[in-house]
């Protein structure tokens, strides 16, 4: 891999993709480090081009605390190497943390929440993200969720001429395998699957293969996420029901109403009742929990 492009140096490989890769870069103008997103330069070329800058505009449009920063884009001149550069954040992605385990609730619902936050800034827009998956949310060292690789999203319309199967399999709406127009709901079906994730362990729709999975995306429901791990209260059972309705139109109306219902558990702790089962938790104003739950992504 070459060392530079543009004005940017660059390091090791951060993280790779099906068609770019990720480097740890540094801007010798601005003096900070960046994330600088590389592709071949087949994308310099035709349609691909197009798709490339669609992303770079995509992204530099959205601003938002939850959302990585686009800082510069072009592409190298003699390599034709296409590029963005992008805020670094140290972190890890949410794939990497799900490794060592399940999330406790009050966090997996602060940060699911957040990351609707970011999604309802892009939805505003006009813009799907179209690949939610815990690979595409980055969670900082000091606990802040970054929403990042808008690669898929493409602006919201009714005709999808252009919607071949992308993403990630596991994470497909049924409006995708079938090949139908996808809209802001699509987004809501993809994190809901990320949010059971986070709390079983498991994904809901998983088979051996591609055909199995889009079978069961299809026309198969998930146990509920309260007969895995009894301590979930059913509201969260309900939240995660609707967000994988198979049909959009009985989905969670909005990613901002997603994250309405998941912050009041941002800040829920278990309290077992005299009969030993978990106790409901007391009211609070939905200020308080949004207050709650940024003191608990500052102390993740």
């Amino acid at each position: 891999m070459q060392a530079q492009v543009g004005r940017y140096q660059l390091f090791e490989t951060l993280g790779v993709g099906a068609t770019s890769r990720v480097l740890r870069g540094f801007d010798p103008l601005i003096g900070r480090p960046v994330a600088v997103k590389v592709f071949p330069s087949e994308i310099a070329e035709g349609q691909a081009r197009d798709r490339f800058l669609r992303e770079a505009r995509v992204v530099g449009q959205l601003s938002h605390p939850n959302i990585i920063t686009l800082h510069d884009m072009g592409i190298e001149e003699g390599t034709q190497t296409p590029y963005l550069v992008m805020e670094f954040v140290d972190g890890v992605a949410l794939d990497r943390i799900l490794e060592r385990g399940t999330l406790p609730l009050p966090r997996a619902c602060a940060w699911i929440a957040h990351a609707a936050e970011a999604l309802e800034v892009a939805h505003k827009r006009g813009v799907i993200h179209g690949d939610v998956k815990p690979a595409n949310i980055l969670i900082s060292s000091d606990g802040r969720v970054k929403l990042t690789d808008f690669g898929m999203a493409r602006v919201a319309r009714r005709e999808a001429r252009d919607s071949a199967l992308l993403g990630t399999p596991a994470y497909w709406c049924p409006e995708q395998i079938m090949g139908r127009p996808q809209d802001a709901r699509s987004d809501i079906f993809s994190i809901g699957v990320v949010l059971y994730e986070i709390l079983t362990g498991t994904r809901p729709f998983d088979a051996d293969s591609l055909q199995g999975i889009c079978n069961r995306v299809l026309s198969s429901t998930p146990n509920a996420v309260s007969e895995l791990q009894p301590s979930i209260p059913a509201a969260i059972d309900e939240i995660i029901s609707q967000c994988l309705a198979k049909n959009p139109d009985e989905r969670i109306a909005s990613a901002e109403l997603l994250a309405q219902l998941l912050y009041p558990h941002a800040r829920r702790k278990v309290v077992l009742s005299e009969q030993g089962l978990p106790a409901k938790p007391a009211p609070a104003s939905a200020n308080s929990f949004r207050e709650r739950a940024s003191r608990l992504l500052r102390s993740a």
